[in-house]
């Protein structure tokens, strides 16, 4: 994956994560047209980056956790 790609899709990440319309892992691969280890590994980018993302298991997304 090119930079320019990889760097559109954290982008992506984030913008889904704060609206709450990733879906499941697996769900959320496909919309990124890229596997779930690779969302798991891009999410975990981002936590390491300060981006406060969780998992809410109850409606079953990543979200933006809120102060």
């Amino acid at each position: 994956m090119k930079y320019s790609e990889y760097t559109e899709k954290l982008e992506a990440i984030k913008y889904f994560c704060f609206h709450k319309q990733t879906g499941t892992p697996h769900e959320f691969a496909k919309k990124l047209n890229v596997s779930e280890r690779t969302v798991q590994r891009m999410v975990h980018e981002l936590r390491d980056n300060g981006c406060p993302i969780i998992y809410n298991r109850l409606r079953n997304t990543y979200e933006i956790k809120s102060n």
